[in-house]
């Protein structure tokens, strides 16, 4: 976290507990309190704070408990706002277990992922639709710019620069999707632009959903696509895919262009394309570059492509009397 000068001393008296320690952290400040430790953080949009508050009090009147909640003031405020910044309060949670992504705990965040995205869609403060128009000039602006990098550098390094083929495929197929004629714009939700496995943890042998504080957002879709496709390089195991979508779908079924959107970010070749674009980088600048990177992208591209043929082969079933138009 960018360190501003900042006299949080107003903030703090407006909570009940009292400070004794003050550390500054990357993302917060940890304050060890009278009521155990906490952690303050600042939100430099106050729209995506309130945002967060409300969908993870919507999770709790759900009945799901296990997820990070604000801290209230003493006059029962759930944050507080100063100037164009706010600032919220939660528990330290130093006795949270990692993560081990089982068939089972798998399945079971799934279905809280589910609960998530259904609590954000009942907040209407952001439209899916423009962070999708978002996402779909990026992939364009991305595609163009790889494509005019292969003018430049495709005869100066003929074996490097034969990449740049499937990677111009795959990013403009991702682009296509993006905009796919299956997508309904009515239907899309907002949610975090990254779900990531060190969002979960365990408390009382419990999956417990924490984090999300750094306000980027995109449609729910890349938020599953994120995941699976992390939760897949890391374990290399389809089963856990499979449960977790098969426990996400007991909530919130996935249609067709739901898993349209959620293929076309996973096929995004991300890795890859920095991979090169750093590479031809150093050999503008030095004359030489390491392939190692390039290589190593290349290798988790490939276990990337399974993934796709998976939830490809799954989205066949998720349509209902479409006529045949494979992904």
């Amino acid at each position: 976290m960018a360190r501003e000068r900042i006299d949080l001393s107003e903030v703090l008296q407006r909570y009940k507990a009292r400070v004794i320690q003050i550390t500054p952290l990357d993302d917060c400040y940890l304050l060890e309190t009278n009521r155990g430790p906490k952690e303050l953080r600042l939100w430099p949009r106050v729209d995506i704070m309130r945002w967060s508050f409300a969908w993870r009090e919507q999770m709790v009147r759900q009945g799901f408990r296990e997820v990070e909640r604000f801290i209230r003031t003493r006059d029962a405020k759930p944050f507080l706002v100063f100037g164009k910044r706010g600032f919220t309060l939660t528990d330290h949670l130093r006795q949270k277990d990692p993560y081990a992504p089982t068939a089972e705990n798998a399945k079971q965040s799934g279905r809280v992922v589910a609960r998530m995205h259904l609590a954000q869609q009942a907040n209407s403060l952001f439209q899916g639709v423009d962070f999708l128009k978002q996402e779909q000039l990026n992939a364009a602006s991305e595609a163009k710019r790889a494509r005019a990098m292969v003018e430049d550098f495709g005869d100066c390094d003929q074996k490097t620069a034969g990449l740049f083929a499937p990677l111009l495929e795959r990013m403009e197929r991702s682009a296509q999707l993006l905009s796919s004629r299956w997508v309904d714009p009515e239907q899309l939700a907002v949610s975090h632009r990254s779900l990531h496995r060190d969002n979960w943890g365990l408390v009382d042998d419990k999956l417990f959903l924490h984090g999300f504080y750094r306000p980027a957002l995109s449609v729910q879709q890349r938020d599953v696509a994120c995941y699976l496709r992390e939760l897949f390089l890391h374990q290399e195991n389809m089963d856990l895919v499979t449960a977790f979508l098969d426990g996400y779908e007991e909530l919130k079924p996935l249609h067709y262009g739901d898993y349209t959107l959620i293929l076309a970010f996973m096929a995004y070749p991300e890795e890859l394309w920095k991979s090169l674009e750093r590479y031809f980088s150093l050999m503008n600048e030095q004359g030489e570059g390491s392939t190692e990177e390039i290589e190593q992208a290349i290798a988790r591209q490939q276990l990337v492509d399974c993934l796709l043929r998976h939830v490809a082969h799954r989205a066949e079933h998720a349509r209902s009397g479409a006529a045949y138009e494979p992904i």
